[in-house]
């Protein structure tokens, strides 16, 4: 899909990482982020147009995503909400609309604005003034956070399409790990070692908790994608295991 080339071309950095980044004065930033973001401009402004992908470049409706995406990008504010991406959808659609009613205006045209937005005009100038990302997962954002984890994984030996095999299969032995992997985090020094040299030093492991060395070792892998979620930008991980676990 269109919004696949921005993910396998950047950094690994989640969106809302990147616009707080801009937000604090990087201009040039800015200039990259737009340009690589043009896949999801277009992506979202799609399903309000007829035309083909090849001519929404030359349209007024990308226009208007790309000033709609800027306006996101001004105002957005991570105390209000954790999503970038949820955010600037909503403000694209909403800029959309708000075209499409001047120009129906101006042809005396009726437009159903139901059919460019199934929930309807009221709920997304809601949502948008309420400056609610709503319970709905970002497919922009999670797959950003799935293509920075299975790299950190990798770096570890580990691979993402094995992540069912690490986890254990009792529940009382996941939220031990989860109880291991916060104890790693909180030590400095353990955490230092994990990320740099790719293993769990036990010795200074074995003072903070009460785990055979063995059962570390078992659950090793697991141990290590939940360090990796815990210390990282994982929202969408961190909200799946605080229902789980």
């Amino acid at each position: 899909m269109l919004f696949i080339t921005a993910v396998m071309n950047y950094t690994g950095e989640t969106a809302t990482c990147i616009v707080e980044k801009i937000k604090k004065g990087d201009k040039q930033l800015k200039e990259k982020f737009i340009k690589d973001y043009i896949p999801f401009i277009l992506n979202t402004i799609s399903g309000f147009c007829s035309y083909k992908t090849s001519d929404l470049k030359s349209s007024d409706e990308y226009s208007i995503g790309l000033m709609a995406f800027d306006e996101a990008i001004e105002r957005f504010d991570i105390s209000r909400s954790k999503s970038f991406l949820k955010f600037a959808e909503m403000v694209i659609k909403k800029r959309m609309i708000d075209y499409y009613r001047k120009v129906s205006s101006i042809d005396k045209k009726e437009i159903p604005f139901s059919s460019f937005y199934s929930r309807g005009e009221k709920e997304l100038e809601k949502k948008l003034n309420m400056y609610d990302a709503g319970q709905e997962t970002s497919k922009y954002e999670l797959i950003w956070e799935l293509k920075d984890f299975s790299e950190k994984l990798e770096s570890f030996g580990l691979s993402i399409t094995k992540l069912p095999n690490y986890v254990p299969k009792h529940r009382d032995s996941k939220q031990m790990c989860v109880g291991i992997a916060k104890k790693i985090i909180e030590n400095k020094d353990i955490l230092n070692k994990l990320k740099t040299k790719k293993y769990i030093q036990m010795k200074e492991l074995s003072k903070i908790i009460d785990v055979h060395p063995k059962t570390v070792e078992r659950n090793r892998a697991f141990i290590i994608c939940l360090c990796i979620i815990l210390e990282g930008d994982y929202e969408n991980f961190k909200e799946y295991l605080n229902k789980v676990f």
